[in-house]
């Protein structure tokens, strides 16, 4: 269960994460030992009454009774709605260390939901202003993003991707989350929606090597308005924001077959151009240069002799624009070919009809929608051109396996 990569020991990888995910979102970072529940270290301010928090809160002792067999991420919480996200360190198949991230609230609600449980609970006033000075430096992540940070734990640990499907969770979570639904529901859901898809889809432009990422870009909008953080400071939430989204891209780059120690090198390079911004033209002009970088090497580690530039341009081009109504008459233009030469370059070398291509393009768009929005299985096929939601289905099962409904039900993402 437990790897060790010669160049970046475990413990080495988590340390520097923890560095990442402080500067990028001031999220603290524990380090226990199993064996007698004692803190190594942590990078999180205001430690001790954290610590205290997490054992009077219950999830100390839950965390350490029950974590022998995690394996993969633990979604940990209280009644106050601190969140925590924990997960083993294995060594010759037992658990040496056992990491924390957190605390963090799940939406701005949190806080007010903690001032109706303190009066509820007569607690002084003193007492609450203490309690709320503390709780106030609480960072705030949605639920996707809360899932991107448990995932990125697990793969710096465990040089694995997990689902979040698949993660553990204390009983009492969705509870948290219930206590903490409020009246900008809607509006918070639509805007995880949009930076969700949007960035799963900058991300698989990256493992494609698509050089059209720009075309990418502009359609899903990564920009201030999906802002990781909310400081008060523009250039330092964009700062957050690059960040994160550099360490996502270095893992992207490595699912496109960089190597891992390139992808690292470029990531750790990045975070300190990051740092040294100024300004958000600056924070700008890095993320396209940072994007850029990652989908080259990307294409350097995937080249293949047997297809031509024009056609992996082609490839690009299609996968950028899968929400337009593609046809062949109109990329065959946008590299310069007649549709007929355009059509028989493209079965050679491809070994597959350009039609084809598209559905195939449009299948891997709408495997992302459907596990990263609550959009409905008809919005998706009507925005993908498909005709009717019938003909989609049959079109994605032909590929997939399954039904869109299936996939995401499986995927664990239910169709509002």
């Amino acid at each position: 269960m437990y790897k060790m990569n010669d160049d970046y020991p475990v413990e080495v990888k988590v340390r520097i994460m923890a560095g990442q995910v402080y500067a990028a979102a001031e999220l603290g970072m524990w380090c226990f030992d199993p064996a007698d529940r004692s803190l190594y270290y942590s990078t999180c301010p205001n430690e001790k009454e954290f610590l205290a928090f997490f054992k009077l809160s219950g999830c100390f002792d839950y965390a350490f009774e029950t974590r022998e067999g995690w394996d993969r991420p633990v979604i940990l919480s209280d009644s106050l709605g601190l969140i925590w996200v924990g997960e083993n360190i294995f060594r010759e198949g037992k658990a040496f260390l056992f990491i924390l991230l957190g605390p963090f609230f799940i939406n701005q609600t949190s806080l007010k939901h903690i001032e109706n449980e303190l009066r509820q609970k007569e607690t002084s006033i003193q007492i609450c202003r203490e309690m709320m000075r503390v709780l106030s430096r609480v960072p705030v992540l949605h639920v996707p993003m809360m899932n991107q940070y448990a995932s990125m734990l697990h793969y710096t640990i465990m040089d694995d991707r997990v689902h979040p499907s698949d993660f553990y969770y204390q009983h009492d979570f969705l509870q948290t989350l219930k206590n903490q639904e409020s009246d900008e529901k809607a509006v918070t859901e639509v805007s995880s929606d949009k930076m969700a898809e949007g960035e799963q889809r900058l991300l698989q432009a990256i493992r494609d090597g698509n050089t059209n990422y720009l075309r990418i870009l502009e359609q899903v909008a990564y920009s201030n308005d999906v802002l990781l953080s909310n400081t008060g400071n523009s250039v330092r939430d964009g700062k957050n924001t690059l960040l994160v989204l550099n360490a996502l891209c270095s893992r992207a780059s490595t699912e496109g077959g960089v190597p891992v120690k390139t992808a690292r090198e470029m990531e750790m390079r990045f975070a300190e151009e990051i740092e040294k911004c100024g300004s958000i033209s600056k924070l700008i002009d890095l993320n396209l240069k940072m994007i850029e970088e990652y989908v080259v090497r990307v294409r350097k580690s995937r080249g293949n002799p047997q297809i031509s530039k024009t056609i992996q341009e082609s490839c690009d081009y299609i996968r950028a624009n899968v929400q337009k109504k593609l046809t062949v008459e109109m990329i065959a233009g946008e590299i310069g070919y007649t549709p007929y030469y355009f059509t028989k370059k493209f079965n050679k070398e491809m070994g597959i009809r350009v039609t084809d291509y598209i559905k195939q393009a449009r299948i891997e768009y709408a495997k992302i929608a459907l596990i990263s929005t609550s959009r409905s299985i008809q919005e998706i096929s009507d925005s993908l051109h498909f005709g009717t939601r019938n003909y989609f289905s049959k079109v994605f099962r032909d590929i997939v396996g399954i039904t869109p409904a299936d996939y995401r039900d499986r995927m664990g993402r239910e169709e509002k």
